[in-house]
C-alpha cells in the first residue's frame, strides 16, 4: 500500500479498513514544533465528514481507484441500482455512498464509479448537470420584491428555485455541489 507525508486534496485515503476521500487540507505551522496538517475527509461508507488533525511529515496511506464504467438504472429504499457496462452484472451502491448526486442521476445514464479491489469507493460526480424541467409553475405577477424565483421539478423528480422566465420543457445546467440553478442549457 502506498504511503505519502504530503496528502492532497482529491485523494483517496485508506485508514483503519475504511476508505476517506480528502475534500481540504489545510496548513497550519505552529513555530518550532512544525506544522499541522488538518484535512477534511467524506468517509465513503456512510458520507459522513471528518476534520481530522496530523503532524506534517506523519505518513498517510492512500489508494488510486480504477474508474468503471455504469448505467444506471433505477434506486429504491435499499440502495441504487447500477449495470456494469463491461459485463452486465447488476451493481447496487449505498444511497450513503451516493449522498445529494442522487437527484441528478437519469435513468439509463452512463456514469463512472471509481473502484478499489472490488470495493466501490464512489460516483464521480459531475460538477453540473443538464435536466429537462418537467413541473413549472406559472410566474406569479408582483411576487418580486427580492430576487424573482419559483420552484420547479426535473426529470428526476429534484425541485429547485430557478428565474421566472424558465418554462416547463426547458432544459437547466444545475450546479450539483450548491444544488442550484446555473444557467439555461443551449
Amino acid at each position: 500500500m502506498p504511503l505519502t507525508d504530503s496528502p492532497v486534496k482529491g485523494m483517496y485515503i485508506k485508514e483503519d479498513g475504511r476508505f476517506f476521500f480528502l475534500q481540504d487540507r489545510k496548513l497550519k505551522t505552529q513555530g518550532r514544533q512544525g506544522g499541522l496538517i488538518i484535512m477534511r475527509m467524506k468517509a465513503l461508507d456512510n458520507g459522513q465528514i471528518i476534520n481530522k488533525t496530523i503532524k506534517s511529515g506523519t505518513k498517510v496511506e492512500y489508494v488510486t481507484p480504477e474508474t468503471k464504467e455504469v448505467q444506471y438504472l433505477y434506486n429504491d429504499a435499499l440502495g441504487v441500482y447500477f449495470m456494469d457496462m463491461e459485463t452486465y452484472e447488476s451493481i447496487t451502491i449505498s444511497k450513503d455512498v451516493i449522498g445529494g448526486y442522487i437527484n441528478y442521476l437519469k435513468e439509463g445514464e452512463s456514469i463512472l464509479i471509481l473502484v478499489y479491489e472490488g470495493n466501490i469507493l464512489s460516483v464521480k460526480e459531475n460538477p453540473s448537470v443538464i435536466l429537462e424541467v418537467i413541473e413549472a409553475d406559472e410566474a406569479v405577477k408582483g411576487n418580486t420584491a427580492n430576487a424573482a424565483t419559483k420552484l420547479v421539478t426535473v426529470e428526476t423528480g429534484y425541485q429547485l428555485h430557478v428565474p421566472l422566465f424558465i418554462k416547463k420543457g426547458e432544459k437547466i445546467k444545475i450546479n450539483t455541489e450548491s444544488g442550484t440553478y446555473s444557467s439555461k442549457a443551449n
